[in-house]
């Protein structure tokens, strides 16, 4: 007798939790509407809605077209520094990578003698 009073006990308290859980989905939000959520792209016109989901311009970029510090330029391999330092020279110039790195132009003038870029 006591097992079946427990049992009806605890599967009315599972039945009441279940339609107080339910009844939430049916709850009007502040705006008035039952359902689904809505998100702020369901609101957009067809062709708004079109261009937003359409892939942007693809943008291509090279990490190193930018001058790197110096600590990460002393890390790189040879063939790297061979590559890259005529370019940051011809696009930066001289003077410029001497500040950024904090070398003296005879500074510079020793790697570039080390690697063969001037002789």
């Amino acid at each position: 007798m006591l097992d079946t009073e427990i049992e009806h006990l605890y599967y009315s308290e599972v039945k009441e939790k279940k339609t107080t859980a339910s009844g939430i989905r049916g709850r009007t939000s502040r705006l008035g509407r039952v359902g689904s959520m809505v998100m702020p792209s369901d609101r957009m016109s067809g062709k708004d809605k079109r261009d937003y989901r359409r892939p942007g311009p693809l943008i291509t970029y090279s990490l190193f077209e930018d001058l790197v510090p110096f600590e990460v330029f002393d890390r790189m391999k040879y063939e790297q520094h061979v590559q890259l330092l005529p370019k940051w020279r011809q696009k930066h110039g001289d003077d410029y990578i001497c500040r950024e790195w904090g070398l003296t132009r005879y500074g510079l003038e020793v790697i570039l003698r080390t690697l063969e870029l001037r002789s």
